[in-house]
């Protein structure tokens, strides 16, 4: 199967990863069956021997402070995202989170690391991802679903600006892993 970059440049994911991220997709509790597709590639080298211990280990202080885990084979952390608007100079958003990190599968490519994210505080009002980070030597593809918070409102809300924001927070995040696999 030949990836093919979609309208906005980025490859869609593989079957592999696709079904990683499908496993493990945001809680549809009532009021958050809308779900949204968030897929984003940042081209970078990575040292894919790192990948264990850097995404794998019992501690990555650069995430966070580890907290309980979230769920079996998945390690929990208490850190901040970062939002960064583009075309807004130095300004930027902090929101501390619960980040989780799954175990680290090899695959023929790279590697396949399960993640997800949601508000420390205030959850109701912020968005729950689930997905896949795909780590190659010369990319890393994060993969996944979000709730936008409100229900039907939220989802218009998401398709008009918080899109964006998930968009950009994700990328922040991705860019720090990958600083950290370099």
């Amino acid at each position: 199967m030949r990836d093919e970059p979609s309208a906005d440049g980025e490859s869609p994911p593989d079957r592999e990863s696709r079904a990683v991220s499908e496993a493990h997709p945001p809680s549809t509790e009532e009021g958050s069956e809308w779900v949204s597709r968030l897929h984003i590639r940042e081209t970078t080298a990575i040292d894919l021997e790192r990948v264990p211990s850097v995404l794998g280990g019992p501690e990555a202080s650069w995430l966070g402070e580890r907290v309980a885990d979230p769920a079996p084979d998945v390690r929990g952390f208490l850190g901040d995202l970062e939002l960064h608007p583009r075309g807004l100079g130095p300004l930027f958003f902090r929101k501390s989170a619960l980040i989780g990190l799954g175990r680290p599968r090899r695959i023929a490519a790279g590697w396949l690391v399960p993640i997800e994210w949601r508000a420390a505080t205030l959850a109701p009002l912020f968005p729950v991802f689930a997905g896949t980070l795909r780590l190659r030597a010369d990319r890393l593809e994060l993969d996944g679903h979000y709730a936008p918070p409100g229900g039907a409102l939220g989802q218009v809300a998401d398709q008009a600006l918080l899109r964006l924001a998930a968009r950009w927070t994700a990328r922040w995040l991705m860019r720090r892993i990958g600083a950290q696999l370099r």
